[in-house]
């Protein structure tokens, strides 16, 4: 690997590591899991990218295995970003190129964090409207195509992409682009890899339309796979455009190097308000009625994670002072300031006497801003013991959320652990955040029976563990139990056609090996701070 190393620092503008304790530093990401690359390479363009991949690639036409695992910060929940070969970091790859503020457009590298980039696009009025950490990447948000609590009214990352440039394993690039029919004869025409590759493309489609219907009809809610496949020729056919078959992909397809966004005006500052009540029926008649306003934000959290946080240190004042009831809602419209207060006055109407409540004003924004501080700290405090995201970003449907929390209850019973759940109710995505600790046999036993008891909970349930987010290695040790071999063989088909010598994150979504991943379940803390 020394060898490696060396030789890659000579061709590429970026930096090759096989440094003990920087391998360590990309062993973890926000997962339960724990593998050491024997590389981490941190490029800066890319050009560097398709060098790395070139050769990688050479090496395994050579029979000699050198897994690639794309990361951004590190954030990711299921083990995709990791990998026993090469870690390629887009974390130098962070430029903002240009802004476009009359057409609200933004080229920028994969490496930019989201927070980044909105801090600069804020100077020309604009704004992208993720709501997720601030440390994700953009290229990171494609790969996971991950569902956040704008996502009701704003519709996701896949709502504002224009196009990518993408780096194959073969280390070729590719541009994605809307082709009208015409267009995509042309490109079909061409007598190389990116003629192939969209020949091969068109034709795996036509031949797997029907198992691609079925999986959009029966899994709906599913990030499993690569569910944006049926985007990928739409309009009855008259667009095609390679991007969507990215989106969810978590590496296994390409590397997206620079991307091309498009951006919304920055909206009126939100107006805050938080209700308690001590019943969830009362509480979800609420969020009923809520939701039919088009909040910009509309969140359930169960108040023991509130009082458990200021059990830790972690006191959100506004919350826990008035606030003693059972359940919480968080909600925000961000329209204008008179229609806001507009809808504001009329949740005061609907809510019933018994509901506490707190709008925000001049005198308690700074501690509304505290609030999701507070929960953060504590869900993920390792001086008190580590929250891991094991069951995060999952799917309920808003006429199944009462019925799956007496379940829920059910469960909490059965298993004799407390199981707060928190999250969106206008994008129908929760989580949930178990007191487990990983550092002994037993919690990491007891991670795995939960996670098979609560697959179990959400397919009686209608719902999703993958409804948020995709597999990666985590979640897949459940959902691969459900495909079928059609599907199995979809998943092998299209990734035979981007990356033929299969080194692009080779043990992840469908080919998850169980044995392994058990085997890399971590037994420390990550120093990582995130809900």
């Amino acid at each position: 690997m020394n060898k490696i190393a060396i030789y890659l620092n000579r061709h590429i503008s970026g930096n090759v590591f096989d440094k003990e304790s920087i391998l360590e530093a990309y062993s973890t990401d926000r997962s339960i899991l724990k593998i050491k690359p024997s590389l981490v390479a941190l490029p800066e363009n890319t050009q560097d990218i398709r060098k790395l991949l070139r050769f990688v690639n050479q090496l395994a036409a050579k029979d000699y295995r050198l897994p690639v695992a794309t990361r951004g910060s590190g954030l990711d929940k299921t083990g995709a970003d990791l990998t026993s070969g090469l870690v390629i970091s887009t974390e130098k790859m962070n430029k903002i190129f240009e802004i476009d503020a009359h057409d609200r457009l933004v080229h920028v590298q994969a490496g930019v964090t989201l927070g980044h980039l909105n801090s600069t696009l804020a100077h020309q009025g604009l704004i992208l409207p993720i709501n997720v950490d601030p440390r994700e990447t953009i290229g990171g948000l494609i790969a996971n195509c991950p569902v956040d609590s704008y996502s009701a009214k704003y519709g996701g990352i896949m709502n504002y992409l224009d196009r990518a440039e993408i780096v194959l394993a073969t280390g070729d690039r590719i541009q994605t682009i809307q082709l009208s029919k015409r267009a995509l004869e042309k490109k079909k025409s061409q007598k190389d890899v990116e003629g192939e590759l969209y020949r091969k493309l068109e034709d795996f489609l036509a031949k797997n339309s029907d198992t691609i219907s079925e999986i959009q009809v029966n899994k709906p809610s599913h990030s499993s796979g690569y569910p944006a496949l049926s985007q990928i020729k739409r309009s009855n056919g008259r667009i095609f455009d390679l991007l969507p078959a990215f989106l969810a992909s978590q590496g296994t397809l390409g590397i997206i190097s620079e991307v091309i966004l498009h951006c919304e005006v920055l909206p009126h500052r939100p107006q805050r308000m938080l209700v308690s009540f001590n019943s969830f029926r009362t509480a979800n008649e609420f969020l009923r009625f809520a939701n039919t306003l088009h909040p910009l934000e509309l969140n359930f959290y169960d108040l023991r994670i509130l009082q458990a946080a200021e059990s830790h240190g972690k006191k959100p004042e506004v919350i826990t002072r008035k606030l003693e009831d059972g359940y919480i809602v968080y909600l925000s419209f961000n329209n204008t300031p008179h229609q806001s207060r507009q809808k504001v006055a009329k949740c005061l109407e609907f809510l019933p006497k018994s509901a506490n409540l707190i709008i925000e004003n001049r005198k308690n924004t700074e501690q509304f801003n505290h609030i999701a501080t507070s929960i953060s700290s504590y869900l993920n405090d390792d001086a008190k013991g580590e929250r891991i995201p094991l069951i995060n970003d999952l799917y309920i449907s808003k006429a199944e959320l009462p019925n799956f929390f007496v379940d829920l209850r059910l469960l909490e019973d059965k298993l004799n652990t407390p199981l707060p759940i928190f999250g969106s109710f206008s994008a129908n995505n929760y989580s949930i955040r178990p007191d487990i600790h990983i550092s002994d046999i037993k919690g990491r036993r007891f991670a795995l029976e939960l996670l098979k008891e609560f697959n179990s909970l959400l397919d009686n349930h209608h719902g999703s563990i993958v409804g948020g987010n995709p597999e990666g290695r985590v979640k897949a040790l459940v959902t691969n139990q459900s495909l079928t071999e059609k599907e199995k063989q979809l998943h092998t088909d299209l990734k035979q056609i981007f990356d033929p010598n299969n080194i692009l994150a080779p043990d992840i979504k469908s080919n998850t090996d169980v044995r392994a991943t058990i085997r890399n379940l971590r037994t420390s803390y990550t120093p990582y701070i995130v809900i």
